[in-house]
């Protein structure tokens, strides 16, 4: 009775040594296991591994190093299964379950899933993005997209706080050490004004007229409006605005209305221009142009969705 206890005894503490060791070991050494363990020859788990016979060997002679057991007895020229080989193989096979079900989550066969979060500007967002976003779906239709349309300027800190992954700004980023910029293209803006505005007539608006156009702007920050307003101040023209919206659409709307003029980025107004719904009058002798940059927190790990979406708009903007 002594030594059955003393027997039991054992296997518990073989059994919590097993546990805590079995995972810091190389997943193929127990592929080889049980390889050898379905086979009980050498030769023939080799030939099924394509391992060379002494690669059997050394990671079988592994598994019994730490585990400080033998897993096989040999007889002669044969070999058998012991109490701790039979012990061993639900922990091996879990320990390859394991393997697989990992790759199958993570990696899905060299597939690119996964989820990329977008920040990006209403302009960006409603007029630039979209065809991107298709095309990258159709590449890849198994990433998911979220698109969060925010102010510019609050990008470099959502990235810091891992709140998107890459955003897509009108502003130049480049002297901030904590953000990888890459730019993508150039845009330009224009003065806008609904058909039935005499403006028109000329085509044309010099400085000292906006002492008296009303002016429909957008929100304090915007790239283009920081350019419009540092132009005024350099001509000391107080500038008449009557409305400042946040939504490009409005500010649209408000125009056809022909309550004022705006700048816009032609993006946002192509379709408009096109149809004749709102008139182009230019500033003379200045443009205001703008870029769109892509922009990543420089310590960001770039997973395979991520990467693959960068070198897609890279490769696009140098077409």
């Amino acid at each position: 009775m002594e030594s059955t206890n003393r027997k039991v005894d054992y296997f518990r503490r073989y059994d919590r040594k097993m546990r805590l060791d079995v995972y810091e070991m190389d997943t193929k050494v127990f592929r080889t296991f049980l390889a050898v363990a379905r086979h009980l020859n050498f030769r023939e788990a080799a030939e099924e591994l394509n391992y060379a016979q002494s690669s059997v060997s050394d990671h079988i002679q592994t598994i019994e190093r730490e585990l400080d057991i033998k897993v096989f007895e040999r007889i002669g020229r044969k070999i058998y299964l012991n109490d701790y080989g039979k012990k061993l193989i639900p922990f091996a096979e879990r320990f390859v379950q394991d393997e697989s079900e990992l790759f199958a989550a993570l990696c899905k066969g060299g597939k690119i899933f996964g989820k990329i979060r977008i920040g990006a500007g209403e302009t960006l967002s409603a007029y630039w993005l979209p065809p991107i976003l298709k095309e990258y779906h159709l590449l890849y239709p198994e990433v998911e997209i979220s698109l969060e349309m925010d102010d510019c300027l609050r990008f470099p800190k959502r990235l810091a706080d891992d709140q998107i992954d890459v955003a897509f700004s009108m502003h130049d980023e480049s002297e901030n050490s904590s953000i990888l910029q890459y730019h993508l293209s150039e845009g330009d803006t224009v003065l806008i004004v609904s058909p039935e505005n005499p403006l028109i007539g000329s085509r044309t608006i010099k400085a000292e007229d906006f002492s008296s156009i009303p002016l429909i702007q957008t929100e304090a920050g915007c790239c283009y409006r920081t350019e419009l307003d540092a132009f005024f101040d350099r001509h000391h023209v107080p500038v008449n605005t009557i409305l400042e919206l946040t939504s490009i659409e409005a500010i649209k709307q408000c125009v056809k209305s022909g309550l004022g003029v705006s700048l816009l980025p032609r993006m946002a107004v192509e379709k408009e221009l096109s149809s004749g719904e709102l008139i182009p009058v230019s500033l003379a002798d200045y443009s205001i142009p703008f870029e769109v940059n892509m922009i990543f927190h420089s310590q960001k790990w770039i997973a395979p969705p991520l990467a693959a979406f960068r070198d897609h708009l890279l490769h696009m903007s140098k077409q």
